[in-house]
């Protein structure tokens, strides 16, 4: 199998225009075992940590994405090589668009034809290898189905059902999200909000109001508790922890982008979690120095420990060489003083 690990350089900085593609993307490019539980959720394959991820190249041909478009390239989403043999294919959709199937059957083929073919050396057939794709969708859409699919039939009459799992993370409860670890679908539960925020963008009641900022505050606090849990248990870090929390708070930013009053509350729980880069820097530098001078200062109580220790061995053998010279002096008078007898 032809393996093309066509490194790509992924670009972390989230401008917002398309947010949650960007979420799920800063996710794959800073720390991608933590696609590992969503890829055992949906295709039953488990990855032990330190399982090397490779980003592979997304780039396309785009001459049949629509009637206007010209033959340039477009870009997929998220293409990866999983423990130097698995392939995947991620794709993040905002809407139940129909068409999608189609979008990732010309994906997929392109996707093979790129980085997981095979030729047979004996007879020259080549043979194509589909990644295992998924097409992960944010926000609430009950139209969803479980499965995009649609029948290919070939020239020779033949058929094939080209199936594509979903992922709908509206549909997994926080307590399925902590079970199952999938924290990456933590940024994007603020989305449940927004059918909330715009009737009461509507009815501007007060009472309402209140009623989803206890709703957002229980979520925010939920999910903070969930990130501690998951650091203990090992299955982040510390910049893992912290680059939820960032994803967290853009995504509120963007839901709550109407509402100042609600984000406030989200910043009065969150900001002292939210350190960017350069603060965490900042506190490793300091807790460097602060080792360095503990070092010193056990450094120190140590000579001075053994300095005394010295002291005292000194002292000790001072008495005890002060004691012999008395000794051997009232030997010497006791021997001399009597003298001889004529």
């Amino acid at each position: 199998m032809q393996k093309q690990k066509t490194q790509t350089t992924q670009d972390t900085v989230i401008d917002g225009s398309k947010l949650w593609d960007e979420i799920l993307k800063a996710i794959v490019s800073t720390m991608p075992e933590q696609l590992f539980p969503l890829f055992k959720e949906v295709y039953g394959r488990e990855y032990p940590r330190g399982t090397s991820v490779v980003v592979l190249g997304t780039e396309v041909s785009g001459a049949w994405e629509a009637q206007n478009t010209s033959p340039d390239s477009v870009l997929m989403d998220i293409a990866l090589l999983v423990a130097d043999r698995d392939y995947y294919h991620l794709e993040c959709q905002m809407k139940n668009d129909h068409e999608m199937v189609i979008r990732m059957f010309a994906y997929d083929v392109r996707y093979a034809i790129t980085h997981s073919r095979a030729v047979d050396d004996d007879t020259g057939e080549i043979t194509l290898f589909f990644p295992h794709s998924v097409v992960i969708y944010p926000e609430k859409n009950n139209a969803v189905p479980d499965h995009l699919q649609c029948r290919i039939v070939f020239q020779d009459g033949s058929e094939h059902v080209y199936k594509v799992p979903t992922v709908r993370i509206q549909v997994y409860s926080l307590e399925e999200i902590r079970e199952k670890h999938l924290s990456l679908f933590l940024p994007y539960v603020v989305l449940r909000l927004r059918p909330k925020l715009a009737a009461l963008t509507e009815k501007r009641s007060q009472s309402a109001e209140e009623k989803v900022k206890e709703e957002l505050t229980s979520m925010t606090g939920k999910i903070i508790v969930m990130l501690e849990d998951e650091k203990k248990a090992g299955y982040i870090g510390e910049w893992e922890y912290h680059n939820y929390m960032n994803l967290f708070k853009r995504a509120v930013e963007r839901v709550l982008a109407g509402h100042p009053r609600l984000r406030r509350e989200v910043d009065k729980m969150t900001e002292p979690l939210i350190k960017l880069p350069s603060q965490i820097w900042e506190e490793l530098q300091q807790q460097h120095k602060a080792e360095i001078e503990e070092l010193k200062k056990e450094y120190q109580e140590e000579r001075q420990a053994e300095a005394e220790r010295y002291r005292e061995e000194l002292e000790r053998q001072n008495k005890e060489n002060k004691a012999e010279i008395a000794r051997l002096q009232a030997l010497v008078a006791e021997l001399t003083g009597g003298g001889i007898q004529q």
